[in-house]
């Protein structure tokens, strides 16, 4: 495919522990990380996420335009940009009451070649479910292809059954679904791909796969 790629996604800045000594800060998260390979490997990139504008909210965007990433419709208006502390296996994360009113941007236009990927907590996020909803269902009567990535390991989604009637409409939309390593065990308890295709998935789509290292979501994008 020659189109652009709109990956939808939060951004956030990681700070690494260890020995409780930080020892690396940089931009996190699986939609983050995905579009800032693709840009670099050539793709033409959107990146559409709430990023504050504070000193952690510049590193990200420093990086994402670094790599050639178009961030120019990203929500800046956010009080603070999410920072995550990794220590020891632990993940915490640290972020300002958001204001609830969503993504305030001009959601970019869709063609039939365009590639829109979407999931993490933002696809079962109340304050922004109905304009994704309206995004994600034009860019479906534009014929573009959707990828969905539950990505539902976060701690703000304390109980899964809670949101499952939206994954279940997100699933609805997607054309491809791609798993990351620990979305198996929250949404069906099994960690079972095979499994997963054949009981969980061929109702919504024909095209799954599951990664084991969420390292190799800008790989399973492009093909």
């Amino acid at each position: 495919m020659t189109g652009k790629i709109i990956i939808i996604g939060e951004a956030r800045l990681e700070i690494d522990f260890k020995n409780d000594i930080p020892v690396d800060t940089h931009p996190g998260g699986a939609f983050l990380n995905a579009a800032c390979q693709l840009a670099l490997s050539g793709r033409e990139v959107i990146f559409l996420s709430e990023i504050g504008n504070d000193k952690p909210g510049n590193i990200i965007t420093d990086s994402l335009t670094a790599a050639g990433v178009d961030i120019s419709q990203a929500d800046r208006h956010i009080i603070k940009t999410p920072i995550v502390l990794n220590i020891d296996g632990t993940t915490s994360r640290y972020s300002a009451p958001d204001d609830g009113e969503g993504f305030d941007i001009i959601w970019p236009r869709v063609e039939s070649e365009d590639i829109i990927v979407f999931g993490g907590y933002y696809a079962v996020d109340p304050r922004i479910h109905n304009q994704l909803s309206t995004f994600i269902a034009n860019a479906v009567e534009r014929k573009a292809s959707i990828i969905y990535v539950p990505d539902v390991a976060d701690d703000r989604i304390p109980r899964i059954t809670k949101v499952m009637p939206l994954i279940y409409e997100n699933l609805e939309v997607a054309n491809r679904v791609i798993t990351l390593p620990d979305d198996l065990n929250i949404l069906f308890n099994h960690n079972d791909p095979e499994r997963a295709k054949r009981e969980n998935f061929a109702y919504y789509v024909d095209n799954y796969s599951h990664l084991e290292n969420t390292s190799l979501l800008a790989d399973a994008i492009s093909k």
